[in-house]
């Protein structure tokens, strides 16, 4: 997906609304209207041509454009007989760490079996629920099939799988190759935090995880996910959650 920036937030709720193919004739223009959903437009034929909050777009074949809720939309020209599926649904704007751009590419062939049987499920009676999944595969695949920076990635993952040990800067610079200095921008630009906040988030998420998951004792879980210092541990949770680390335990459990 290129670096992260302003898009359609993947860690929250999104709520499809309904969908359909849509053919232009030649010489058609988009429709002007205030429209208060957002939409996924993926065109695989032609040229879409229309004017959203006053920026022209032209969406070609192979391109996908999520146009904004509460905007306006209009056409200075006409398109060039696009044809596309469009999706209204509901999701929220960030710039958190795992968004869908509101540009991007797609490859039809792949999603071509998806969107066709959308398109049949949003004009038959089938289940919200079941044209919902369908949409949810269609986004799936656009998220993972749209190139991220593998760079800044790559360390990602890395410092997720080995967060357990002693992972500081100056070993990510030699693991990768590149300064201290760039990989602290990257980071910046894709997360909006450093690598060692990512470092102390990523240890988090799996301390959490195995508190909700096992009955390991709280100390064990602690140093078996790079925390050095117990106490150290107890006043950052307190910090990042509120309570105590046996009390988020038992909310946990206690379904809360």
């Amino acid at each position: 997906m290129g670096d992260i920036m302003f898009g359609i937030d993947l860690n929250r709720p999104i709520e499809y609304l309904h969908s359909s193919l849509r053919f232009f004739d030649r010489g058609e223009r988009h429709v002007t209207r205030f429209c208060k959903d957002d939409v996924l437009l993926l065109v695989f034929e032609g040229v879409l041509c229309f004017t959203e909050d006053g920026k022209d777009y032209e969406i070609a074949a192979g391109q996908y454009h999520i146009q904004r809720h509460d905007t306006k939309q209009s056409a200075k020209k006409a398109s060039d007989a696009p044809q596309y599926l469009y999706v209204h649904f509901r999701g929220e704007w960030s710039d958190g760490e795992q968004t869908l751009p509101p540009d991007g590419t797609f490859e039809y062939a792949a999603l071509k079996v998806l969107m066709d049987e959308l398109n049949s499920l949003a004009h038959s009676d089938a289940p919200h629920i079941i044209q919902t999944s369908k949409f949810y595969e269609i986004l799936s695949q656009i998220y993972k099939n749209n190139p991220r920076d593998s760079a800044v990635y790559d360390i990602a993952d890395y410092i997720v799988k080995n967060c357990e040990q002693d992972i500081s800067l100056s070993r990510l610079s030699a693991q990768f190759h590149f300064s201290k200095n760039h990989i602290i921008n990257l980071f910046k630009k894709a997360f909006s935090v450093t690598p060692v906040q990512y470092i102390n988030n990523a240890r988090f998420k799996k301390a959490e995880f195995l508190m909700e998951a096992t009955s390991e004792p709280l100390e064990h879980i602690a140093f078996s996910c790079g925390f050095q210092n117990y106490s150290h541990f107890y006043r950052q949770f307190i910090k990042r959650h509120g309570i105590s680390p046996n009390d988020w335990r038992k909310a946990k459990r206690m379904g809360t």
